[in-house]
């Protein structure tokens, strides 16, 4: 007979799972488009929850417009449609930039 002097408890533990850090925020996308400019009007527009940069260089159009949405739920379809609303005529489609 063998004595087992190691004191195992009488009952499993359920496994317990240290708790998930909370999903780390993706840095937001970065789109880009070319458009052509109103005319008359040659001043960046000021579009609401979008930060834009443009260059005046462009295949399709006048500039090449860089966009970073302030708010996680605008895509490229908002981005299309703000710069409509100010005179601005988006070509060609809009890609994202890798980071």
């Amino acid at each position: 007979m063998t004595l087992n002097t190691r004191s195992a408890p009488t009952f499993r533990h359920p496994q317990m799972h240290a708790p998930q850090p909370a999903r780390a925020l993706t840095p937001p996308r970065v789109l880009l488009l070319e458009a052509l400019t109103p005319v008359e009007d040659q001043t960046l527009p000021a579009l609401s929850g979008w930060e834009l940069h443009v260059w005046p260089v462009a295949r399709l159009g006048d500039v090449t417009v860089e966009a970073r949405p302030l708010r996680p739920d605008l895509g490229p379809d908002d981005l299309r449609v703000a710069l409509q609303n100010v005179g601005w005529t988006p070509l060609g489609r809009v890609w994202a930039q890798r980071n």
